[in-house]
């Protein structure tokens, strides 16, 4: 049974990406702009951090070389619920305001990043990261893995040849196994295989800001 404390954060980060109608810049923007929602959130959590530092010798079969920093916890009730964000954009330009005034020239509110094989894999790899610490301490029942994206790509299934197949984020359940078709690639030798516990399913929701589509999804662990 999921967590009091899952259901409640998960209803209130879908209120925000339901509710938010600011271009984001980047991941780091997408980060702050949460957790102040959720400092505010008439949940009245106990805390809200970010950043919150895991060492991985704390955690058993952690495979990556990246230390772990959580991008949000959640406290209430002596219990936490971690959240791992993914944003992964396509190009955007405006023309924005700063000090309330209008800047004569646009600017590049949202980079193209790409390497959608590789976001796939970090999706994947935060759920699994989450499961690790859900693992390893008694306090933590569960966690969300959260994607946002104005790219429809991560919403399409690949090609069944495609070396990230297994990796996909389309709608609907998806298998344990994270693995990349071929191993001898340069995603499988710096990206090193894994599996999650369990197949998750992924439904995605959409909307637009200021003439942008945006897709986004929440996995709960």
């Amino acid at each position: 049974m999921m967590s009091r404390l899952i259901e409640i954060v998960r209803a209130d980060v879908m209120a925000f990406l339901e509710s938010n109608d600011e271009l984001l810049f980047n991941e780091r923007d997408l980060q702050m702009h949460l957790a102040t929602w959720l400092r505010g959130s008439a949940n009245a959590y106990d805390d809200v951090d970010v950043e919150y530092y895991v060492p991985q010798s704390e955690l058993d079969n952690y495979i990556w070389d990246s230390e772990l920093r959580l991008d949000i916890v959640v406290k209430r009730n002596g219990e936490y619920c971690p959240v791992e964000l993914k944003y992964k954009t396509r190009k955007v330009e405006r023309q924005i305001t700063r000090f309330d005034e209008a800047l004569h020239d646009k600017v590049v509110v949202m980079k193209n990043q790409g390497a959608q094989d590789l976001g796939m894999y970090d999706f994947w790899k935060d759920v699994r990261r989450v499961e690790l610490v859900r693992n390893r301490f008694e306090r933590v029942k569960g966690g969300l893995a959260v994607f946002v994206t104005n790219d429809a790509l991560y919403t399409k299934a690949s090609r069944a040849n495609s070396n990230n197949t297994l990796l996909n984020m389309n709608e609907g359940t998806h298998s344990r196994a994270k693995h990349w078709a071929n191993p001898e690639s340069t995603c499988a030798k710096s990206h090193p295989d894994f599996e999650v516990e369990k197949e998750y399913r992924i439904e995605w929701h959409s909307r637009k800001i200021d003439g942008v589509e945006f897709y986004y999804q929440i996995v709960t662990i």
